[in-house]
């Protein structure tokens, strides 16, 4: 069984994010998490208001503390399989949930990390108690469409591996459609090609582009077929999928990070950041295990 942590700040963005979470993982058991900053200081009576406002979704937690610290402080525990978190906006980081916290969870999270982009027009403030009523009654009349396909974005990588690995065993009734990119003006491959190296930093020809891009292609396919199977496309990764989810056919797109020298590391260059912050359906990313 899934064990997700949800963080709720008791925006439209996270509501989002635990109502697609419980439909992707209907059997989990979701712990709801507000997390107060310490420099916050409660309201007369205490925290009644977040009280209710868990309350209102079935119940949850609350802590003290900075929030990504208590949350990457819990998912070490080994008490939770997935971290769940909204986002919102288009305008880089600084529009992800909770501030630079997101960013920080999808870079150093040790357990994978489930981030749905809130409809335009949500954004990542507080509802006013009222309003927060009204919209988890809305959500509850609606139901987020279970995880029945799902696009995993492969480099190969051990991050990579990773998210396909959480998918395939925490949602196993889904269609699960492994992709590799090939990037054909890419300076370097993602596995060593017999006979081909990387091509020179200036004047690379398109007659050696189209040969080492060709190998790409064919070694790519036999690491998928390793993988039970999947397709090897041509193109920009992040555009790629995009363009898949955007069809209609996927509920879940799946890739790998890795490391933690900032976002500018995420596998496959800046994919991973691109798809948390624009793709229609939920992202799930992983990390690679440290070594």
């Amino acid at each position: 069984m899934t064990r997700p942590l949800v963080m709720m700040d008791f925006s439209p963005a996270a509501l989002a994010a635990l109502g697609a979470a419980r439909a992707a993982f209907p059997d989990a058991s979701p712990t709801v998490l507000h997390v107060v900053s310490p420099d916050t200081d409660p309201h007369p009576g205490g925290y009644a208001r977040e009280h209710e406002g868990l309350a209102a979704l079935g119940g949850g937690e609350i802590a003290l503390g900075p929030p990504a610290e208590e949350a990457l402080r819990r998912a070490g525990t080994g008490q939770y399989d997935l971290i769940v978190m909204g986002t919102a906006g288009r305008r880089g980081v600084g529009r992800l949930l909770l501030g630079s916290v997101a960013e920080r969870l999808i870079r150093e999270s040790p357990v994978p990390v489930f981030s749905v982009h809130s409809p335009p027009g949500d954004d990542h403030r507080p509802l006013e108690q009222r309003a927060w009523q009204r919209a988890v009654q809305e959500v509850r009349g609606q139901e987020a469409p279970a995880a029945r396909r799902v696009l995993v974005l492969t480099d190969f990588s051990p991050a990579a591996r990773r998210a396909l690995n959480f998918v395939r065993t925490h949602l196993p009734g889904a269609e699960v459609r492994p992709l590799h990119v090939v990037e054909p003006a890419a300076l370097t491959v993602p596995f060593a090609l017999p006979g081909v190296g990387d091509p020179p930093l200036r004047g690379a020809s398109a007659r050696f582009l189209e040969q080492r891009n060709a190998e790409w292609e064919q070694e790519a396919g036999r690491h998928l077929a390793e993988l039970g199977g999947g397709e090897v496309v041509r193109g920009d990764p992040a555009q790629v999928a995009l363009e898949r989810v955007a069809g209609g056919g996927y509920d879940l797109v799946a890739v790998g990070t890795a490391g933690r020298g900032g976002l500018a590391r995420l596998t496959l260059g800046s994919v991973a950041l691109r798809l948390v912050r624009e793709s229609p359906v939920p992202v799930l990313t992983a990390r690679g295990e440290e070594p």
